[in-house]
């Protein structure tokens, strides 16, 4: 297993655990971080947090959730859905905002992405009221491709969101 992986001196990614439910349940139910993010509604139970858990476990293939430990502390999550270009998803608690966690664990989880899997590209959205995250998703060299409309559980009605890929740098070029 490739667990935990270092990111940099002091930060790591790994395998998420039923131990982390409460971390995760409190931080995706947070109304100012669910709004943010696609599937979980501010009224969601900490037991759907621990069965969510429970099929995002690493299973040596896209489809996972991480945990970002900074400094041995549950900073927040990363992961990466299981489609052919996997969509790049994460949320820091409040308290490791702002300090570039976020930015190194996109960086990291991608190259690691590609060294494992090589998929062509990897994508992700950010509601464009978001735009620290659009900041991270650019530091850590996506460009942004387009705009759509996005249902978020946390969100009483669809809003725009920005679409960002990322490509495989050991892809030819076209």
């Amino acid at each position: 297993m490739p667990f935990p992986l270092a990111i940099s001196p002091g930060l790591a990614l790994r395998p998420m655990t039923r131990d982390d439910a409460v971390l995760f349940h409190a931080l995706v139910t947070d109304p100012q971080v669910a709004r943010m993010l696609f599937l979980f509604p501010t009224g969601w139970s900490l037991a759907e947090a621990e069965a969510f858990l429970d099929l995002w476990q690493w299973q040596d293939r896209p489809g996972f959730r991480l945990a970002i430990e900074a400094q041995g502390e549950w900073a927040g999550w990363i992961g990466a859905s299981s489609d052919a270009e996997p969509e790049v998803f994460y949320a820091l608690r409040p308290a490791f905002a702002g300090r570039g966690i976020a930015t190194a664990a996109v960086r990291g989880l991608s190259a690691f992405l590609f060294a494992r899997f090589a998929p062509p590209a990897l994508r992700a959205t950010v509601f464009t009221d978001n735009p620290a995250s659009a900041r991270v998703l650019e530091a850590a060299g996506f460009a942004r491709i387009g705009e759509e409309m996005h249902v978020s559980r946390g969100r009483l009605a669809p809003a725009p969101a920005w679409v960002y890929r990322l490509a495989n740098p050991s892809e030819p070029r076209s």
